[in-house]
């Protein structure tokens, strides 16, 4: 017992002397959780937005009649429900707002007083907004003798597997770069070989762009894997520009590589590496919009979100994909990575050390 007590007191003091290894172990996990929990929990009122098609018999009144049925069935927001905002829109508007995951349902009446919902019924979201307002519709006591119907939006693009796919590919470019870079600088650190190469006559830009294109490799590799899954299985959609989905996979490549240059240029530890790499990989998962839409974060912080790398990867993939997007679409998003990946190529080579 002796000897395992000297041993656990060694590797203990090896902890806390590292002060890195003690910011990503304490203090890192609580300033995640703040400001995660912060955007989740002080957004305001949690809103559900809804389109009502413009054809409809009185778009308008239904509207409104949406607006103070959610009220008095469930209580709205005073039983944290949040509050049901119906949009006018005309069904390829709607279409499009809901392929980019900005509302989940659609909403038609007839002059018969018919009501019409439609949605993708493995879309949980969708699924809840509908039970809440057919819910609240149907028991309202002007719509009594009202009758409802579901459309199901199983077409391609307007599913919600056809909204998830470009996102996980953004997601597994990002991973792949920062891991595969970033991690392998600092393995190679660690293991003193950045120290051998320092001394042969090679150029630093010339020697971390070449993590840049072998990663690059890579994940064509695994992305190609990835797509011809996911169109077998799923039958997904591609409406778009095949030259701008490549053009914004070249950039977004580019930029999470630099990125990871950057993250592995100083760090000569594991436990410092795998928090920088979590640090820029997890809260971009959870702002970005893979899963679910960043729409309904608070408004101050969305300008921030959108022009996040993973952000706009994935919605110029997303809007390749499902909207039938070209290249003058993806020039935005494209020249903006690039500046991204400039930018912290540049500060990534200037505080690199062999060692």
């Amino acid at each position: 017992m002796k000897q395992i007590y000297y041993l656990v007191t060694i590797q203990l003091k090896e902890f806390y002397r590292e002060p890195g290894i003690i910011f990503w172990a304490f203090v890192f996990p609580i300033a995640i959780a703040g400001v995660l929990g912060l955007a989740f929990t002080s957004k305001g009122v949690p809103e559900t937005r809804v389109a009502v098609i413009s054809s409809s018999h009185q778009p308008d009144q239904l509207a409104s009649r949406i607006e103070k049925a959610f009220v008095n069935s469930v209580g709205g927001n005073s039983n944290g429900l949040g509050t049901i905002v119906p949009k006018v829109l005309e069904e390829g508007e709607a279409i499009k707002a809901l392929k980019r995951g900005e509302i989940n349902l659609l909403i038609r009446e007839d002059a018969e007083g018919s009501l019409t919902f439609s949605f993708d019924p493995n879309n949980a979201n969708a699924q809840r907004d509908y039970l809440l307002l057919s819910n609240a519709l149907l028991s309202d006591e002007g719509n009594r003798k009202a009758v409802s119907s579901i459309r199901k939006l199983d077409s391609k693009g307007t599913r919600y597997i056809d909204y998830l796919v470009p996102g996980m590919l953004a997601m597994g470019v990002m991973n792949s770069c920062l891991w595969g870079v970033g991690w392998n600088l600092i393995e190679m650190r660690m293991k003193k070989l950045l120290r051998r190469m320092s001394a042969t006559p090679m150029n630093k830009l010339s020697f971390v762009l070449s993590f840049f294109f072998t990663r690059l490799a890579v994940t064509v590799v695994e992305s190609m894997i990835f797509l011809t899954f996911t169109f077998t299985v799923f039958d997904n959609a591609f409406f778009g520009s095949p030259i701008a989905a490549i053009l914004i996979f070249l950039t977004g490549n580019f930029a999470f590589a630099c990125i990871g240059i950057f993250v592995g240029s100083r760090a000569q530890s594991s436990q410092v590496g795998n928090g920088l790499v979590n640090a820029v990989t997890f809260p971009m998962m959870v702002l970005s919009g893979i899963f679910f839409s960043y729409k309904n974060f608070p408004e101050v912080v969305l300008p921030v979100v959108r022009h996040l790398p993973l952000t706009l990867m994935a919605d110029s993939l997303r809007a390749t994909f499902i909207e039938g997007a070209g290249i003058g679409d993806a020039l935005y998003s494209c020249v903006f990575l690039i500046g991204i990946g400039l930018v912290f190529l540049g500060a990534g080579v200037r505080i690199f050390r062999w060692s």
